[in-house]
């Protein structure tokens, strides 16, 4: 009998920018609302849940509940200027786990696909999931400040492995029976990896912050931030094959406002 696995999309919250920052159009991105309405984006901020044969899996974190309350102590005045931010009520991964009855110990693993603030806020509320993963390039160069919200929280910094899919076929098969993948999609920043899993009726890739929607690898344009312009779009290009074929249920963005709360 054929094994898959079953992913659920979670919004957990909302963040405005200039759309300079999800789409690169300048050298240098201005702060959230400086350009005029036209210019900016609300997007959902996502995470995702993964049930496996073998265990339970949250992909990124989403924004901590303390925004709510305290923003600019939990972000730091530089970030706050650059984005908003908007946590309803009941949409922190923590309480959208609990509305499954599930609890970060019934968390066998939690995948970062990068250390962008809106990945990684809120990792606390994870606290007690039985592994903590990210790859080892995005790991060796982590931004000091961030080190906050890793308080209470040990990593396990994967190598990278041989693997049958990515840009760089590198990346890791996370229970080794070939139904999640981790794939090393560099560019975006150093050790950004998309997720690819089989479910019910093909493959299911999770692109994270390749691109930011389903234009950024129909039309190749980029994120606004980048740290390797070329890997950026090598990364993209994968995505852009990989969308096309016959066998790809999906391919989501984590920001893409047109991607609603599902399960595949």
């Amino acid at each position: 009998m054929e094994k898959f696995v079953k992913v659920h999309v979670m919004h957990t919250g909302d963040v405005k920018y200039d759309r300079a920052l999800a789409f690169k159009e300048l050298d240098v991105i201005p702060p959230v609302n400086q350009r005029g309405e036209e210019y900016q984006e609300l997007v959902p901020v996502s995470c995702y849940l993964i049930e496996h044969p073998n265990g339970r899996i949250v992909v990124d974190a989403g924004w901590h509940e303390d925004i709510r309350t305290q923003p600019k102590e939990h972000f730091g005045e530089d970030l706050n200027q650059f984005i908003e931010y908007r946590l309803p009520e009941g949409r922190s991964v923590r309480e959208q786990l609990a509305s499954k009855n599930i609890t970060p110990q019934d968390i066998d693993a939690v995948v970062m696909t990068h250390q962008d603030e809106d990945h990684i806020s809120g990792l606390q509320h994870l606290i007690g999931a039985k592994r903590f993963l990210v790859s080892e390039p995005e790991w060796r160069n982590c931004a000091n400040f961030k080190e906050k919200w890793y308080k209470g929280i040990s990593f396990e910094a994967f190598e990278l492995e041989s693997i049958p899919f990515g840009p760089y076929n590198l990346g890791k098969d996370l229970f080794g029976d070939g139904l999640i993948y981790l794939v090393f999609t560099p560019g975006h920043t150093d050790g950004h990896v998309s997720v690819l899993a089989r479910v019910e009726k093909g493959w299911l890739l999770l692109v994270s912050d390749v691109g930011y929607a389903e234009k950024s690898w129909k039309e190749l344009i980029l994120p606004g931030n980048t740290v390797d312009e070329q890997q950026a779009l090598e990364s993209l290009q994968w995505v852009q094959y990989f969308s096309q074929r016959s066998d790809c249920v999906a391919a989501i963005a984590n920001h893409d406002p047109s991607v609603r709360p599902v399960s595949y």
